[in-house]
């Protein structure tokens, strides 16, 4: 009988995730509300988990660097994420790497860690971070993890053990969806259109994934039944958009360029995420930043990029629509 190599654990997350975003991605597009009707959120966060499962796919059987791999799917992640949801799921894949470098199994204190670092990237890298949106869930999971850390500590349980791990991402995902059925009352817009928020599904989504190649199950198909938008099909009316484009790309910058130029785009739009796709071995070195903005015109923007540096990727694209605009001569794709 001959033995077929499975990839990593790690690598299983980032293909099951892949998986669950796709399958959802149009029925996340259909009701994307916050923070434009632009009816791309679903199709964004599964290119982006595409990306980052494609820099990692491998058949290798056996352990891997669990940091290390992350890393590379994270960098790969912000270098090609598209749109505001897209983005900030790249944040969060890249910001859990360095806490679990040198691992080849994810345990529960691990994953605390993890998630901390996310935590703070995620909200880092926003220049406006609001609740009812996918931070909230990150958030909710983030304690969900201490909680239950805490709680097998009380009652004098080794941490580091499988079940603990197993009973950790179970919790998780029941936190998560909670958070997810909150994003509704958190955010006007999510109120007025009676949904929750689309990129706070497709967060439940990756946590799923995670639970469900932790446990060796199944994803559960049942886990989005009853949120509102979702379960419904409900499809938001773009005509609340208020138009305006969606700038990104990538430029090397050093930490003080950086925030010089987050400070300078808040000025002129909103919706600005500004992180870095690697860090450098000096912390004031230039390294390449993923920029993203919601402007009403492109012109001031552009300004802005080429005074701070030399945009790569550059690219603009209708928020009304969903589709490019155009992509500059630096880096269309």
């Amino acid at each position: 009988m001959t033995h077929t190599p499975r990839p990593p654990r790690i690598v299983r997350w980032l293909a099951c995730s892949e998986q669950l975003l796709g399958q959802a991605a149009e029925r996340l597009n259909a009701f994307n509300v916050f923070p434009v009707p632009d009816a791309d959120t679903g199709s964004n966060m599964h290119a982006t988990m595409a990306a980052a499962h494609a820099a990692v796919d491998c058949q290798e059987d056996g352990p891997v660097d669990i940091g290390a791999t992350l890393a590379r799917a994270g960098a790969a992640a912000l270098s090609s994420a598209q749109g505001n949801s897209g983005t900030l799921l790249a944040v969060m894949v890249a910001g859990m790497a360095d806490p679990l470098r040198g691992l080849e199994a994810l345990t529960a204190p691990a994953l605390a860690a993890a998630l901390h670092r996310a935590d703070t990237a995620a909200r880092t890298a926003l220049s406006d971070p609001r609740e009812g949106t996918m931070l909230s869930v990150l958030g909710v999971v983030r304690q969900s993890v201490a909680q239950t850390l805490r709680r097998a500590v009380a009652e004098d349980r080794p941490v580091e053990t499988r079940a603990v791990l197993e009973e950790t991402v179970s919790a998780c995902v029941r936190d998560a969806r909670t958070a997810v059925e909150a994003t509704e009352w958190q955010l006007d817009e999510l109120s007025r259109a009676a949904v929750v928020d689309a990129g706070a599904v497709g967060l439940l989504l990756v946590f799923e994934a995670l639970r469900a190649v932790m446990l060796d199950e199944d994803p559960d198909t049942e886990l989005t039944e009853g949120l509102h938008g979702y379960a419904e099909g409900i499809t938001a009316e773009a005509a609340g958009a208020e138009g305006g484009v969606e700038v990104m790309c990538t430029i090397e910058l050093d930490p003080i360029g950086a925030a010089t130029l987050r400070h300078r785009l808040t000025e002129v739009g909103d919706s600005v995420i500004v992180a870095p796709t690697r860090r450098g071995e000096d912390p004031q070195s230039p390294v390449p930043w993923r920029v993203h903005v919601h402007v009403p015109q492109a012109e001031a923007v552009e300004s802005l990029l080429h005074e701070a540096g030399e945009p790569q990727d550059l690219r603009v694209s209708d928020l009304t629509g969903g589709h490019d605009d155009h992509a500059h001569a630096h880096g269309g794709r």
